[in-house]
Protein backbone atom coordinates (compact mmCIF):
# COMPACT_ATOMS: atom_id res chain seq x y z
CA UNK A 1 0.00 0.00 0.00
CA UNK A 2 2.76 2.53 1.33
CA UNK A 3 4.90 1.69 -2.24
CA UNK A 4 1.78 2.18 -3.95
CA UNK A 5 0.76 5.99 -2.28
CA UNK A 6 4.58 6.78 -3.38
CA UNK A 7 4.19 5.87 -6.76
CA UNK A 8 1.11 7.79 -6.77
CA UNK A 9 2.84 10.91 -5.69
CA UNK A 10 5.38 10.69 -7.73
CA UNK A 11 3.67 10.58 -10.54
CA UNK A 12 1.10 13.55 -9.32
CA UNK A 13 4.33 15.24 -8.58
CA UNK A 14 5.54 14.44 -12.35
CA UNK A 15 2.05 16.06 -14.10
CA UNK A 16 2.43 19.15 -11.87
CA UNK A 17 5.92 19.26 -13.43
CA UNK A 18 4.51 18.48 -16.77
CA UNK A 19 1.51 21.36 -16.38
CA UNK A 20 4.66 23.85 -15.48
CA UNK A 21 6.48 22.90 -18.46
CA UNK A 22 3.42 23.35 -21.09
CA UNK A 23 2.44 26.41 -19.11
CA UNK A 24 5.87 28.02 -19.98
CA UNK A 25 5.48 26.65 -23.42
CA UNK A 26 1.89 28.33 -23.66
CA UNK A 27 3.22 31.88 -22.11
CA UNK A 28 5.98 31.88 -24.87
CA UNK A 29 3.79 31.60 -27.54
CA UNK A 30 1.65 34.31 -25.96
CA UNK A 31 3.78 36.23 -25.67
CA UNK A 32 5.71 36.13 -29.04
CA UNK A 33 1.57 37.08 -30.19
CA UNK A 34 1.27 39.98 -28.05
CA UNK A 35 4.91 41.10 -28.57
CA UNK A 36 5.68 40.71 -24.96
CA UNK A 37 8.06 38.58 -23.20
CA UNK A 38 8.04 39.55 -19.94
CA UNK A 39 5.58 37.37 -18.48
CA UNK A 40 6.64 36.09 -14.91
CA UNK A 41 7.41 32.22 -15.75
CA UNK A 42 8.29 30.98 -11.72
CA UNK A 43 6.02 28.31 -10.94
CA UNK A 44 4.37 30.52 -8.15
CA UNK A 45 3.40 32.76 -10.63
CA UNK A 46 2.23 30.76 -13.29
CA UNK A 47 -1.92 31.07 -12.66
CA UNK A 48 -1.30 34.33 -12.38
CA UNK A 49 0.66 34.99 -15.82
CA UNK A 50 -2.18 32.51 -17.58
CA UNK A 51 -4.77 34.85 -16.26
CA UNK A 52 -2.86 37.87 -17.59
CA UNK A 53 -2.04 36.49 -20.95
CA UNK A 54 -5.37 35.45 -21.34
CA UNK A 55 -7.77 38.39 -20.85
CA UNK A 56 -4.93 40.32 -23.08
CA UNK A 57 -5.26 37.74 -26.15
CA UNK A 58 -9.21 37.69 -25.73
CA UNK A 59 -8.95 41.54 -26.02
CA UNK A 60 -6.49 42.02 -29.04
CA UNK A 61 -8.58 39.68 -30.77
CA UNK A 62 -12.02 41.37 -30.07
CA UNK A 63 -10.15 44.69 -31.14
CA UNK A 64 -9.08 43.10 -34.87
CA UNK A 65 -5.33 43.93 -33.73
CA UNK A 66 -4.24 40.40 -34.55
CA UNK A 67 -4.55 39.71 -38.43
CA UNK A 68 -3.79 36.93 -40.84
CA UNK A 69 -2.54 33.43 -39.75
CA UNK A 70 -1.64 34.99 -36.34
CA UNK A 71 -5.46 35.16 -35.69
CA UNK A 72 -5.76 31.24 -36.01
CA UNK A 73 -2.90 30.86 -33.75
CA UNK A 74 -3.81 33.03 -31.01
CA UNK A 75 -7.40 31.52 -30.91
CA UNK A 76 -5.29 28.08 -30.43
CA UNK A 77 -3.31 29.45 -27.41
CA UNK A 78 -6.39 30.85 -26.04
CA UNK A 79 -8.39 27.50 -25.69
CA UNK A 80 -4.65 26.06 -24.73
CA UNK A 81 -4.24 28.75 -21.94
CA UNK A 82 -8.28 27.85 -20.70
CA UNK A 83 -7.90 24.31 -20.39
CA UNK A 84 -4.17 25.01 -18.41
CA UNK A 85 -5.52 26.93 -15.57
CA UNK A 86 -8.28 24.49 -15.39
CA UNK A 87 -5.60 22.32 -14.79
CA UNK A 88 -4.19 24.74 -12.07
CA UNK A 89 -6.75 25.07 -10.31
CA UNK A 90 -7.77 21.71 -9.74
CA UNK A 91 -3.88 21.20 -8.92
CA UNK A 92 -4.66 24.06 -6.51
CA UNK A 93 -7.75 22.65 -5.07
CA UNK A 94 -5.79 19.31 -4.07
CA UNK A 95 -2.53 20.89 -3.05
CA UNK A 96 -3.79 21.48 0.87
CA UNK A 97 -4.52 18.11 1.19
CA UNK A 98 -1.32 17.11 -0.52
CA UNK A 99 0.66 19.10 1.86
CA UNK A 100 -0.83 17.79 4.75
CA UNK A 101 -0.31 14.25 3.79
CA UNK A 102 3.14 14.93 3.01
CA UNK A 103 3.90 16.42 6.49
CA UNK A 104 2.08 13.81 8.46
CA UNK A 105 4.15 10.98 6.51
CA UNK A 106 7.54 12.93 7.28
CA UNK A 107 6.66 12.88 10.74
CA UNK A 108 5.89 9.23 10.75
CA UNK A 109 9.56 8.79 10.00
CA UNK A 110 10.30 9.40 13.51
CA UNK A 111 7.69 7.27 15.31
CA UNK A 112 10.02 4.37 16.36
CA UNK A 113 12.92 6.33 18.04
CA UNK A 114 13.18 7.09 21.61
CA UNK A 115 11.92 10.64 22.83
CA UNK A 116 15.39 12.45 23.03
CA UNK A 117 16.17 11.00 19.22
CA UNK A 118 12.69 12.05 18.21
CA UNK A 119 13.53 15.78 18.93
CA UNK A 120 17.13 15.79 17.85
CA UNK A 121 15.71 14.08 14.41
CA UNK A 122 13.09 16.53 13.62
CA UNK A 123 15.04 19.39 12.34
CA UNK A 124 16.91 17.02 9.52
CA UNK A 125 13.21 15.29 8.59
CA UNK A 126 11.82 18.73 8.06
CA UNK A 127 14.72 19.53 5.74
CA UNK A 128 14.76 16.35 3.79
CA UNK A 129 11.00 15.03 3.41
CA UNK A 130 9.56 18.73 3.25
CA UNK A 131 10.80 21.73 1.01
CA UNK A 132 12.54 23.49 3.54
CA UNK A 133 16.73 24.18 3.93
CA UNK A 134 17.09 24.87 7.58
CA UNK A 135 15.06 23.60 10.73
CA UNK A 136 15.48 24.58 14.28
CA UNK A 137 13.84 22.95 16.84
CA UNK A 138 13.70 24.78 20.60
CA UNK A 139 12.60 23.87 23.94
CA UNK A 140 9.80 26.02 25.82
CA UNK A 141 10.14 26.42 29.64
CA UNK A 142 7.73 29.14 31.21
CA UNK A 143 9.56 32.38 29.74
CA UNK A 144 12.77 30.44 28.72
CA UNK A 145 13.26 29.62 25.24
CA UNK A 146 16.24 27.01 24.64
CA UNK A 147 17.13 26.65 20.92
CA UNK A 148 18.54 22.29 20.86
CA UNK A 149 18.66 21.00 16.92
CA UNK A 150 19.64 22.68 14.32
CA UNK A 151 19.79 21.14 11.00
CA UNK A 152 20.74 22.67 7.54
CA UNK A 153 20.87 20.86 3.97
CA UNK A 154 24.60 19.94 3.61
CA UNK A 155 24.81 22.75 0.95
CA UNK A 156 24.63 24.96 3.33
CA UNK A 157 27.35 23.66 5.82
CA UNK A 158 29.53 26.01 6.95
CA UNK A 159 28.39 29.14 5.08
CA UNK A 160 27.47 32.09 7.07
CA UNK A 161 23.87 30.46 7.23
CA UNK A 162 25.30 27.67 9.63
CA UNK A 163 24.67 29.71 13.07
CA UNK A 164 25.13 26.18 15.25
CA UNK A 165 27.68 28.03 17.51
CA UNK A 166 24.97 30.47 18.03
CA UNK A 167 22.17 27.73 18.77
CA UNK A 168 24.87 26.06 21.12
CA UNK A 169 25.58 28.52 23.43
CA UNK A 170 22.26 30.38 23.55
CA UNK A 171 19.77 31.00 26.37
CA UNK A 172 16.51 33.15 25.28
CA UNK A 173 14.04 34.95 26.83
CA UNK A 174 10.40 34.45 25.12
CA UNK A 175 10.22 38.19 26.52
CA UNK A 176 12.17 39.53 23.82
CA UNK A 177 10.49 37.56 21.17
CA UNK A 178 6.77 38.44 21.22
CA UNK A 179 5.96 36.85 18.22
CA UNK A 180 7.19 33.91 19.86
CA UNK A 181 5.82 34.48 22.85
CA UNK A 182 2.06 34.58 20.83
CA UNK A 183 2.83 31.51 18.99
CA UNK A 184 3.21 29.89 23.07
CA UNK A 185 0.09 31.79 24.11
CA UNK A 186 -2.26 31.20 21.15
CA UNK A 187 -0.68 27.86 19.96
CA UNK A 188 -0.67 28.87 16.72
CA UNK A 189 1.68 28.93 13.66
CA UNK A 190 3.31 31.84 12.00
CA UNK A 191 4.75 32.85 9.08
CA UNK A 192 7.03 36.27 9.40
CA UNK A 193 7.69 37.45 6.03
CA UNK A 194 10.36 39.98 6.59
CA UNK A 195 12.04 39.23 9.99
CA UNK A 196 14.63 42.25 10.08
CA UNK A 197 11.48 45.00 9.86
CA UNK A 198 9.15 42.85 12.58
CA UNK A 199 9.84 45.08 16.24
CA UNK A 200 7.66 41.24 17.22
CA UNK A 201 11.07 39.15 16.26
CA UNK A 202 13.78 37.96 18.27
CA UNK A 203 16.73 40.51 17.26
CA UNK A 204 19.44 38.65 18.19
CA UNK A 205 18.40 35.31 16.83
CA UNK A 206 17.35 37.07 13.41
CA UNK A 207 20.69 38.75 13.38
CA UNK A 208 22.77 35.08 13.82
CA UNK A 209 20.34 33.25 11.80
CA UNK A 210 20.71 35.54 8.85
CA UNK A 211 16.78 34.57 7.64
CA UNK A 212 15.07 36.51 5.19
CA UNK A 213 11.58 34.93 6.12
CA UNK A 214 11.07 31.77 8.32
CA UNK A 215 7.68 29.99 9.26
CA UNK A 216 7.37 28.68 12.76
CA UNK A 217 4.57 26.35 14.92
CA UNK A 218 4.36 25.24 18.77
CA UNK A 219 5.03 21.78 19.84
CA UNK A 220 2.54 21.07 22.37
CA UNK A 221 2.61 18.21 25.19
CA UNK A 222 0.23 17.79 27.51
CA UNK A 223 -1.88 20.16 26.74
CA UNK A 224 0.90 23.00 26.90
CA UNK A 225 3.44 24.06 24.30
CA UNK A 226 6.59 22.31 25.02
CA UNK A 227 8.74 23.33 22.14
CA UNK A 228 8.96 25.30 18.77
CA UNK A 229 9.75 24.14 15.87
CA UNK A 230 11.37 26.93 13.21
CA UNK A 231 12.08 26.59 9.22
CA UNK A 232 13.11 28.29 6.39
CA UNK A 233 14.85 28.46 2.71
CA UNK A 234 17.72 30.46 3.01
CA UNK A 235 18.86 31.60 -0.40
CA UNK A 236 16.24 30.22 -2.41
CA UNK A 237 14.00 32.29 -5.28
CA UNK A 238 10.81 30.58 -3.95
CA UNK A 239 9.15 32.65 -1.44
CA UNK A 240 7.09 31.00 2.02
CA UNK A 241 3.90 30.86 1.96
CA UNK A 242 0.85 30.14 3.45
CA UNK A 243 1.42 26.52 2.17
CA UNK A 244 4.95 26.39 4.04
CA UNK A 245 3.61 27.61 7.45
CA UNK A 246 0.84 25.05 7.50
CA UNK A 247 2.91 22.67 6.36
CA UNK A 248 5.34 22.75 9.42
CA UNK A 249 1.88 23.28 11.92
CA UNK A 250 1.19 19.44 10.51
CA UNK A 251 4.58 18.30 10.95
CA UNK A 252 4.43 19.98 14.46
CA UNK A 253 1.25 18.10 15.30
CA UNK A 254 2.57 14.49 13.99
CA UNK A 255 5.68 15.10 16.09
CA UNK A 256 3.56 15.88 19.30
CA UNK A 257 1.70 12.65 18.81
CA UNK A 258 4.33 10.59 17.85
CA UNK A 259 6.49 12.33 21.08
CA UNK A 260 3.93 11.69 23.67
CA UNK A 261 3.35 8.15 22.35
CA UNK A 262 7.00 7.33 22.97
CA UNK A 263 7.18 9.26 26.35
CA UNK A 264 4.38 6.72 27.87
CA UNK A 265 6.28 3.64 25.82
CA UNK A 266 9.70 4.63 28.11
CA UNK A 267 7.63 5.35 30.72
CA UNK A 268 5.80 1.25 30.51
CA UNK A 269 8.73 0.04 29.66
CA UNK A 270 10.78 1.75 32.98
CA UNK A 271 7.49 0.03 34.87
CA UNK A 272 8.09 -3.10 33.75
CA UNK A 273 11.51 -3.23 33.81
CA UNK A 274 11.03 -2.43 38.11
CA UNK A 275 7.99 -5.07 38.18
CA UNK A 276 10.11 -7.65 36.93
CA UNK A 277 13.12 -6.73 39.41
CA UNK A 278 11.11 -7.02 41.97
CA UNK A 279 8.97 -10.20 40.86
CA UNK A 280 12.58 -11.73 40.55
CA UNK A 281 13.59 -10.43 43.91
CA UNK A 282 10.30 -11.76 45.33
CA UNK A 283 10.64 -15.28 43.78
CA UNK A 284 14.36 -15.52 44.90
CA UNK A 285 12.97 -14.87 48.68
CA UNK A 286 10.40 -17.65 48.16
CA UNK A 287 13.05 -19.86 47.09
CA UNK A 288 15.41 -19.26 50.18
CA UNK A 289 12.31 -19.38 52.09
CA UNK A 290 11.04 -22.65 50.73
CA UNK A 291 14.83 -24.22 51.06
CA UNK A 292 14.88 -23.25 54.85
CA UNK A 293 11.27 -25.08 55.24
CA UNK A 294 12.73 -28.00 53.92
CA UNK A 295 15.90 -27.98 56.07
CA UNK A 296 13.45 -27.31 58.91
CA UNK A 297 11.21 -30.30 58.43
CA UNK A 298 13.47 -32.61 57.91
CA UNK A 299 15.08 -31.40 61.09
CA UNK A 300 11.88 -32.08 62.85
CA UNK A 301 10.62 -35.52 61.59
CA UNK A 302 10.96 -36.90 64.84
CA UNK A 303 8.09 -39.08 66.61
CA UNK A 304 7.29 -40.00 70.16
CA UNK A 305 7.45 -43.22 69.47
CA UNK A 306 10.57 -43.42 67.03
CA UNK A 307 8.37 -44.53 64.30
CA UNK A 308 10.50 -42.23 61.96
CA UNK A 309 13.84 -43.09 63.17
CA UNK A 310 15.64 -42.06 66.23
CA UNK A 311 17.04 -38.27 66.05
CA UNK A 312 21.02 -37.65 65.77
CA UNK A 313 22.68 -34.65 65.89
CA UNK A 314 23.24 -34.04 62.41
CA UNK A 315 19.33 -33.52 62.05
CA UNK A 316 18.21 -31.99 65.33
CA UNK A 317 19.96 -29.28 67.43
CA UNK A 318 19.52 -29.35 70.53
CA UNK A 319 19.16 -25.63 71.48
CA UNK A 320 20.02 -25.85 75.21
CA UNK A 321 23.36 -27.72 73.99
CA UNK A 322 24.52 -25.15 71.34
CA UNK A 323 23.05 -21.74 72.78
CA UNK A 324 23.94 -19.69 75.70
CA UNK A 325 21.79 -18.40 78.45
CA UNK A 326 21.02 -15.11 76.99
CA UNK A 327 20.50 -16.59 73.27
CA UNK A 328 17.59 -18.70 74.32
CA UNK A 329 16.15 -16.22 75.38
CA UNK A 330 17.15 -13.86 72.58
CA UNK A 331 15.06 -16.62 70.29
CA UNK A 332 12.44 -16.77 72.46
CA UNK A 333 11.46 -13.09 71.72
CA UNK A 334 12.02 -13.88 68.05
CA UNK A 335 10.02 -16.58 67.57
CA UNK A 336 7.09 -13.80 68.99
CA UNK A 337 8.39 -11.89 65.68
CA UNK A 338 9.31 -9.52 67.85
CA UNK A 339 12.09 -7.22 66.67
CA UNK A 340 15.40 -5.71 67.74
CA UNK A 341 14.19 -2.75 69.31
CA UNK A 342 11.61 -4.26 71.11
CA UNK A 343 13.99 -7.10 72.68
CA UNK A 344 16.16 -4.93 73.95
CA UNK A 345 13.30 -3.04 75.66
CA UNK A 346 12.07 -6.40 77.09
CA UNK A 347 15.65 -7.58 78.41
CA UNK A 348 16.80 -4.38 78.82
CA UNK A 349 19.68 -3.96 76.75
CA UNK A 350 20.96 -2.38 74.09
CA UNK A 351 19.73 -2.85 70.69
CA UNK A 352 23.67 -3.29 69.21
CA UNK A 353 23.80 -6.28 71.98
CA UNK A 354 20.64 -7.95 70.71
CA UNK A 355 22.11 -7.86 66.99
CA UNK A 356 25.12 -9.55 67.95
CA UNK A 357 22.76 -12.28 69.93
CA UNK A 358 20.99 -12.17 66.48
CA UNK A 359 23.85 -13.14 64.43
CA UNK A 360 25.28 -16.13 66.61
CA UNK A 361 22.12 -17.61 66.99
CA UNK A 362 21.23 -17.68 63.22
CA UNK A 363 24.64 -18.58 62.76
CA UNK A 364 24.78 -21.49 65.64
CA UNK A 365 21.85 -23.27 64.29
CA UNK A 366 22.65 -22.88 60.68
CA UNK A 367 19.38 -21.42 59.88
CA UNK A 368 19.53 -18.64 56.92
CA UNK A 369 16.59 -15.88 58.59
CA UNK A 370 15.02 -15.03 61.23
CA UNK A 371 11.85 -16.79 60.45
CA UNK A 372 13.69 -20.03 60.25
CA UNK A 373 15.36 -19.56 63.58
CA UNK A 374 11.78 -18.89 65.08
CA UNK A 375 10.62 -22.08 63.32
CA UNK A 376 13.03 -24.06 64.99
CA UNK A 377 12.65 -23.22 68.35
CA UNK A 378 8.87 -23.65 67.51
CA UNK A 379 8.86 -26.95 66.63
CA UNK A 380 11.65 -28.43 69.43
CA UNK A 381 9.01 -26.58 71.51
CA UNK A 382 6.07 -28.57 70.36
CA UNK A 383 8.54 -31.77 70.53
CA UNK A 384 7.68 -34.46 73.59
CA UNK A 385 9.93 -34.37 76.20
Amino acid sequence: MDNEVGMRREGESDDFTHLVERAAECLGTAGKLLGDQTCDMRSSALSVSLAMARRRLARVLTEGRVTGTDIEDACRVLVRIEHLEEQFAKAEAIRPVAEVVEAHDAALQLRELPPREIIESAPEVVCTALPFARSLISAVSGTRWQPRRLYLRPELDGSPLDFSDYVDSAELSLVDAPLETELVRRRVPALVAAPADDNRTHREMVSASRTSAYVAAPVMSGGKVIGLLHADRPGSTEALDPGDRDRLDTFATILAIIYEQAVLKHRLQLQRARIEKSFDATQAMLNRISKADAILSRRAEVSADGAVGKPDDHHVVELASVLTFREREILSHLATGATNSQIARALVISEGTVKSHVKAVLKKLHAPTRAAAAALYSSQARRPR
